[in-house]
Order: structure tokens, then C-alpha cells, then sequence
């Protein structure tokens, strides 16, 4: 008697193959449409706008001088979308100074 045709036999056959249809398999494989990775990440409040959550976001990760005084003028024209719209020539006018004297560092957030 052979010990692995018992084993065998114990064992329950698993399918190993499941028939999909074409657009199934692809769902299953492919990532998203590059329209849906558009989208933006996160819903913001009304009292918020999005530059004003990425101004946030960069006073955290960058320290150049030109860019922190940069922030700190900026914050208060753009707490708000209702805020920035009004106020978008004045933002625009401390981006160009700040643009014109930033150093490598400060760029990068400035740019963004």
C-alpha cells in the first residue's frame, strides 16, 4: 500500500480555477482611471479652503525664511474659500515677492 495515494484521497479537492468574465478580471487587476485619481482626496469644510489646508501642510514640512514669511502673510487672506477669492491679488502679489527671493528650499513649497 502506497502511503501518499491515502493522503491524498483524505484530502478534499479545492478548485483552483473560477471563471470570471473579461470585464471582472479586469476590475480585478487594473487600477483606476486616472479621471477618478483626480478627484481630490478629502471633503473640506465650507469655513476651509484647499490652498489654505496645503499652506498648513507645507509651514509643517518647510522652514526656508522666504517661504515661512511667505505663510505667515498669506494665512489670514485664505482661511476661508469666501476669504480667498476676495483676497486672491493680494495672495498673488506676496507669492511673486516671495518667488523672486526664495532660495532652493523654499521653491519647492512655493511651487506647489
Amino acid at each position: 500500500m502506497d502511503v501518499d495515494s491515502d493522503y491524498e484521497d483524505d484530502k478534499p479537492r479545492v478548485k483552483r480555477f473560477k471563471h470570471q468574465s473579461y470585464n471582472e478580471t479586469i476590475k480585478q487587476v487594473h487600477l483606476p482611471a486616472a479621471h477618478n485619481q483626480t478627484q481630490l482626496e478629502h471633503e473640506i469644510s465650507d469655513h476651509d479652503s484647499h490652498f489654505h489646508l496645503a499652506l498648513d501642510h507645507w509651514r509643517q514640512l518647510n522652514l526656508a525664511p522666504s517661504f515661512i514669511k511667505f505663510a505667515n502673510k498669506a494665512d489670514a487672506l485664505c482661511a476661508s474659500m469666501p476669504l480667498l477669492l476676495h483676497n486672491w491679488k493680494d495672495i498673488y502679489g506676496l507669492w511673486v515677492e516671495a518667488y523672486e527671493v526664495a532660495d532652493d528650499e523654499g521653491l519647492r513649497a512655493l511651487l506647489e
